[in-house]
């Protein structure tokens, strides 16, 4: 993946190439410091990403400054990381992605996919329609 969204958050650009570094990284727990970047990068993200990690948007700073996320967090915020880069790859470009990622689609009941990022149901459904469009199986 040529955009670095992944590096400019913190992580080595591979890790979704590899389900075992994936698995790792939330093994061994995602720094604060992903999550901070991820919100500077994605601002309206930030309701999702409080959501998906079980806090409150006043409450979310506090998750900065660990050294680890626990498991489930880290593997929250790599997800919600995974749909965007899977969306970015999908166009190669970031703005057209984001755009995408932000219109409601028929397909998921005229949501907005990034309404569903919360959970990992929503994410999997997501990233199923980004996997469609992607092997031109999606009108």
């Amino acid at each position: 993946m040529s955009y670095s969204l992944i590096a400019d958050v913190g992580l080595r650009n591979d890790i979704f190439e590899d389900q075992y570094k994936f698995l790792n990284a939330i093994s061994i727990g995602v720094a604060g410091s992903v999550v901070e970047s991820t919100v500077k990068m994605l601002p309206d993200q930030r309701g999702v990403i409080c959501r998906a990690l079980g806090t409150t948007s006043g409450n979310l700073h506090r998750l900065y400054k660990r050294k680890a996320l626990d498991k489930q967090q880290s593997e929250e915020i790599l997800d919600i990381l995974s749909v965007y880069s899977a969306a970015y790859e999908l166009y190669d470009d970031m703005s057209t992605a984001t755009e995408l990622l932000n219109t409601p689609i028929p397909a998921l009941n005229n949501q907005k996919p990034t309404d569903l990022l919360d959970t990992f149901m929503g994410r999997c459904l997501v990233k199923e329609m980004l996997n469609k469009m992607a092997w031109g199986e999606f009108s």
